[in-house]
């Protein structure tokens, strides 16, 4: 197969020229901040109480630094609902600031508390490992050089 006149595509394809949705398990959220700063090494953090957070879910912690691969992905072995304490399979690699409040009055409006994502929702495609190779996911515009629509 031939997409586009360009890119070869073999049998282990997703060819897109439209829309494509996904759609993960529903969650009651996406992401949420830290209420408390934590260090390297700490196995516990605090994030907001009542996030249905489950174990053996990963989540982020986004870098609250100048160092911009500061962020450390963790696997959940407990989470309180009462209290919004996480506890993680092993310690962060590196400080996070938190906070029991929103920031950005203090900082012009920015809220600088780490961020914290669910990243157990996220879909992901997986192709059968044969020869090597898993497959191919391939995404075009539908729009043409002179703005037409196809």
């Amino acid at each position: 197969m031939v997409y586009d006149n360009a890119i070869e595509a073999g049998n282990k394809l997703i060819a897109n020229v439209g829309t494509v949705s996904m759609y993960g398990k529903q969650r009651k959220f996406k992401f949420t901040r830290l209420t408390q700063s934590v260090n390297k090494g700490d196995k516990e953090f605090f994030v907001a109480p009542n996030l249905g957070i489950q174990t053996q879910d990963v989540l982020a912690i986004a870098p609250t630094g100048y160092f911009f691969e500061a962020s450390d992905e963790v696997v959940v072995e407990s989470y309180d609902e009462t209290t919004g304490k996480v506890t993680t399979l092993k310690g962060l690699d590196t400080y996070h600031f938190g906070s029991p409040a929103d920031t950005g009055s203090k900082y012009n409006g920015v809220d600088i508390r780490a961020e914290v994502a669910l990243l157990s929702r996220s879909i992901k495609i997986v192709g059968e490992d044969i020869e090597s190779w898993g497959a191919q996911i391939v995404t075009s515009d539908t729009v043409e050089s002179d703005l037409t629509v196809r």
